[in-house]
């Protein structure tokens, strides 16, 4: 059974999955009871650290790992208690691609996309059609008959991906597929996954340890820590409000944020701070950008806004981001201004200050806690 949340069509739903390997030196709990819905047509994107269960979770979907408990569901098939046979028939449904290509060296591009259509009862002019149709898709037709050894990293993974979509799946699986890529390869190879998914409207799956990948393309997040679920959401979201301290790690790498508390805790920036100034982060989200905060704030409290520091990112096309600003006035003033920001929606967090607003009500103290 198929089940509708939010308006869209769950084509996987994972339900409390457990997964237990058992090693020499006792038993490692990779998953410990992840539940997820991933709509059909979405890029979906599980980030984590080495460790944290997003490579585990991954093969289950497709049961190359067989979790110890719970049901992975994908199209309205339970693929858990599926026969050998429709296990098989079922998985030809579900593309995956890997970080190292996985390629046989020993064919050439034609065959190694042509090879998932083998006993497919395609003509040769049938199958030589379709394998050309998916290089040209993927970019690289004109390497047809190039063997894997004579390709760049880039071009092998297009490869991958085409040999991954010869089947016509409804879901790819994509398994640290930029890791091994430089960043400019790794653009390219993003771009063509985003115009795969647009094209064919095929559900993509990706695993990264890697923020800048989710910011690039996936429209929901997973944060894995320990074996299980940390934090879920629509990635503007998950960006703009991180709630489990491992996401808020991950999105200080897109942000620089370790950097800017660095400088902030220099000593020229101590000199800079004057009895009544404060330093503070203001973060928005697009639901708070477009007005002009930082000029409201100075008319109306009639204090002085330097920035000192800003990085914004387009994340679905809305801008996310944060300011360091010096905060100069009167301490009363600098905690109201405070307060309207939050008000708004636009958190503050106060990096420092000579306790200018530490005695304010308890109205305006919430806002700067």
């Amino acid at each position: 059974m198929q089940v509708a949340v939010n308006g869209g069509r769950i084509l996987i739903q994972l339900c409390d999955l457990k997964k237990t390997f058992v090693i020499k030196s006792g038993r490692v709990e990779a998953l410990k009871g992840v539940t997820l819905h991933i709509k059909a047509g979405q890029i979906f994107g599980i980030i984590g650290y080495s460790g944290a269960g997003k490579s585990t979770l991954l093969r289950c979907i497709n049961l190359l790992e067989r979790p110890t408990s719970g049901t992975v569901t994908v199209n309205g098939k339970d693929l858990t208690v599926l026969t050998p046979k429709e296990l098989c028939q079922s998985r030809e449904k579900i593309g995956m691609i890997f970080q190292n290509f996985n390629l046989m060296r020993s064919r050439n591009v034609f065959q190694n996309v042509a090879y998932p259509l083998k006993g497919k009862g395609l003509t040769k002019v049938q199958q030589e059609a379709k394998v050309l149709k998916l290089l040209e898709l993927v970019g690289i037709r004109e390497k047809v008959q190039a063997y894997p050894a004579q390709l760049s990293g880039g071009q092998k993974q297009r490869v991958a991906i085409a040999r991954a979509l010869a089947n016509d799946p409804e879901v790819l699986l994509c398994d640290e597929a930029t890791s091994a890529l430089d960043p400019q390869t790794t653009q390219s190879i993003l771009r063509l996954l985003e115009d795969i998914n647009r094209k064919l409207r095929i559900t993509i799956v990706i695993i990264t340890h890697e923020m800048h990948v989710v910011k690039e393309i996936c429209q929901q997040v997973a944060v894995m820590d320990a074996g299980i679920i940390v934090e879920e959401g629509e990635v503007r979201s998950v960006f703009a409000h991180p709630q489990a301290q491992v996401t808020k790690d991950f999105i200080a790498t897109v942000f620089q944020r370790d950097r800017t508390e660095k400088l902030v805790a220099g000593k020229e920036f101590g000199q800079s701070v004057n009895e009544n100034d404060v330093l503070a982060r203001i973060s928005f989200s697009d639901s708070g950008s477009s007005d002009a905060f930082i000029s409201i704030i100075a008319r109306l409290f009639k204090i002085d806004t330097a920035i000192l520091f800003g990085n914004i990112e387009l994340i679905q096309g809305m801008p996310v981001g944060n300011l360091v600003v010096k905060l100069s006035g009167v301490p009363e003033n600098i905690a109201k201004a405070i307060a309207y920001l939050a008000k708004q929606e636009i958190p503050v967090e106060v990096l420092q200050d000579a306790g200018n607003i530490q005695n304010m009500d308890a109205q305006c103290h919430q806002f700067v806690s």
